[in-house]
């Protein structure tokens, strides 16, 4: 492809959400994300970022501040994935900025090929279901919640613990009487011991998988819940790149992987991390953070390609209290489709923050 990079520009891109979002690792209100547009001449690729230090280690401004640094590094440079990449991996960290400059070349070159993402990457599918997550909640809220998404046509509900086990067991004895699939995200919040107290006491409910239990960085103490636990134990926090996943498979510590393209810095590392865990026969569920539709389709075009993410997590523009991107991901009665524009299909996104170009 003789098609080059010419320009880049990103700017702040701030996204109020409806109600406060309580997860074990605090309470959001506002994703303080960045929106990154890169020109081939006439055409632009549109990526997003979206930091959560807790978890990828940097902010809006770290972002920004590296797109500046390492767009010099970019101009110029041909429409090649690998090569793009490759000047990307040579930088340690930065996880959400890589991502967003990799969403955005990705729709670059769907769009000088003509092709929808998913199509490029393998078209494995044309839709797939996503679950709504539901935040830590007093149980009587956490039904209410529950009982909305099911009018809505949701059939999978994804529930935040906060590693209390009694609250815990509440808010899931809460919704078990339902009839929906129920995943559960702890994101880190118990002990190795504390969380099989809870596994037991939830053993008589229809429990599809609990998602990172314990600290990302007890791996020991991850290992030994799998080893203990009925139900299906995912990674998330304790896997960002293909090394980790790796590392955890070859120990036999899960039984899925949650990737996030904010956690792994973009789709090539992405598509490593599926391949890995397909060749160890271990599936995969794609997430997110507190993103925009503009991260989330380039998540959803990985989902719709690949065979081997079997669990959707993708849902994070439903709590935004105005949506600014139009095109893209589409949600009906719980099922993710996408539109066979070229790219990531997204038509237009309102800036809503300071916009620079990168020189």
């Amino acid at each position: 492809m003789n098609a080059k990079i010419t320009r880049i520009t990103a700017g702040k891109f701030d996204l109020s959400l409806k109600e406060p979002f309580k997860i074990s690792l605090g309470t959001i209100t506002k994703a303080k994300n960045v929106l990154v547009k890169i020109f081939s001449d006439d055409i632009v690729g549109i990526g997003e970022g979206s930091p959560t230090y807790k978890i990828t280690g940097d902010n809006q401004q770290g972002v920004l501040s590296f797109i500046e640094d390492i767009t010099p590094l970019l101009i110029n440079q041909e429409l090649d994935i690998q090569k793009i990449d490759e000047v990307l991996s040579s930088f340690i960290n930065m996880t959400a900025a890589k991502a967003a400059i990799s969403i955005a070349i990705y729709d670059l070159v769907g769009k000088e090929l003509s092709k929808p993402l998913f199509r490029l990457l393998g078209g494995y599918r044309d839709e797939i279901k996503t679950d709504l997550t539901i935040g830590i909640l007093p149980p009587e809220k956490v039904r209410e919640k529950a009982i909305d998404a099911i009018s809505r046509g949701f059939e999978i509900l994804k529930i935040k613990v906060e590693g209390n086990v009694e609250k815990d067991f509440k808010r899931i004895e809460a919704i078990s009487d339902l009839g929906i699939k129920i995943r559960i995200d702890a994101n880190q919040g118990f002990t190795p011991k504390d969380v099989i107290k809870f596994i037991r006491k939830i053993s008589n409910f229809e429990i599809e998988l609990i998602e990172q239990p314990v600290p990302f960085w007890d791996i020991s103490g991850l290992k030994f819940v799998k080893e203990n636990s009925d139900i299906p134990v995912f990674a998330d926090e304790s896997i960002h790149l293909a090394r980790d996943a790796l590392r955890l498979l070859k120990e036999g510590c899960v039984d899925g992987i949650n990737i996030k393209l904010m956690k792994c810095g973009g789709i090539c590392e992405a598509v490593k991390i599926i391949n890995i865990a397909e060749a160890a026969g271990i599936p995969c569920m794609i997430g997110c953070m507190l993103e925009s539709k503009v991260s989330l389709t380039a998540a959803a075009h990985l989902a719709l390609a690949f065979r081997n993410i079997r669990y959707v997590d993708l849902d994070s523009h439903l709590f935004l209290s105005e949506d600014p991107v139009l095109g893209g991901i589409e949600i009906k009665s719980g099922k993710i489709t996408l539109p066979e524009e070229p790219g990531l299909g997204i038509s237009a996104v309102k800036d809503v923050g300071e916009t620079k170009e990168k020189n």
